[in-house]
């Protein structure tokens, strides 16, 4: 069995509050109970705004890491792929990103090569005529104007999507966080603007995991993270394919939603799986941010985190020594 999350972090620095810290810390050790695998959102890069080249945010994510363990979970690891200043969006000089903790003592991640920012992940075959990462991390079509922007398009440059290959047990998962283009506009014609570069990111992800299950169709593969629209939308649609599922979608319509937006409950954050992993599975949604009520501390997100659990990963496979 597996534990795999998703948590947008807002904009989250090494410089945050102990008090913030803690909260979030004890929401992934408790809430969670400390997923083997937990995908992040709004990892922020220290003191950057002036910096030319990839920006790091290791202070950052070693504070969450020291925080989940202060609140009696595990001592994660961590892998991202910095970015290049000012080029994936968000906050003015936050140069936020995506990434990846886990639980060293029960998940593995054999690093292969050294993904620069701009490097595009491929797909190769093994032992097995099982498909691995041709980059472990590493980033999917970094380049492409849905991701890097393009005026012609009117589109701005976007947080990449981050692939990640994991062994547990012997056996592979690969990992796809995504924070796709933000639903904020000014006006109606930069909302459609950036919905297009939305769909057209999920089409870009979607086409990675279709290739993944083409080489194996029984691959384990995970596609999560902020995906910046709805169930049923344009985007998700894009995303899912014919073979993945949303694990959102079971769920009961009054528990469906990881933020507020003017009060009103939505869901942007979402764990879709391969066929491979569907039996079984159960996701849940512990809403300790978009619930917190008048007069309670700050929330420590403006998003909830999702949290899904895998029955189906269990065992080995013929992968067990593959790299």
């Amino acid at each position: 069995m597996l534990t795999i999350a998703t948590f947008n972090l807002r904009n989250l620095g090494a410089d945050a509050s102990p008090a913030r810290l803690a909260r979030l810390g004890a929401i992934v050790a408790g809430d969670l109970g400390g997923p083997d695998i937990l995908a992040v959102q709004e990892i922020m890069a220290e003191n950057s705004t002036l910096a030319n080249g990839p920006v790091p945010a290791d202070a950052a994510f070693q504070a969450l890491s020291d925080a989940v363990s202060a609140a009696g979970g595990p001592r994660y690891a961590f892998r991202e792929i910095p970015p290049l200043a000012h080029q994936d969006g968000g906050m003015a000089g936050a140069n936020i990103r995506v990434g990846v903790l886990f639980d060293p003592a029960r998940v593995e991640v054999p690093d292969r090569g050294q993904a620069g920012p701009t490097d595009s992940v491929g797909i190769r075959i093994g032992a097995g005529r099982r498909p691995s990462l041709t980059l472990n991390p590493g980033r999917i079509a970094p380049t492409h104007p849905a991701f890097a922007g393009d005026d012609r398009c009117h589109w701005a440059p976007s947080r990449k999507a981050l692939a990640v290959e994991f062994t547990i047990q012997g056996q592979r998962l690969f990992a796809i966080v995504c924070h796709f283009k933000s639903m904020r506009a000014l006006n109606r014609r930069e909302e459609d603007y950036a919905k297009k570069q939305r769909h057209v990111q999920a089409e870009v992800v979607q086409h990675f995991a279709a290739d993944l299950l083409a080489c194996d169709p029984q691959a384990a593969i995970v596609l999560l993270g902020d995906l910046n629209d709805v169930p049923g939308s344009k985007t998700l649609k894009a995303l899912k394919g014919d073979a993945f599922h949303n694990l959102l979608e079971d769920l009961p319509r009054g528990q469906c939603y990881t933020r507020r937006h003017g009060h009103q409950p939505q869901a942007l954050d979402h764990i879709l799986v391969s066929p491979a992993l569907r039996r079984g599975a159960t996701v849940r949604i512990p809403h300790r941010n978009s619930d917190a009520g008048v007069g309670a501390p700050e929330p420590a997100s403006d998003h909830d985190p999702v949290l899904a659990t895998l029955p189906a990963f269990v065992g080995a496979d013929a992968c067990a020594n593959a790299s």
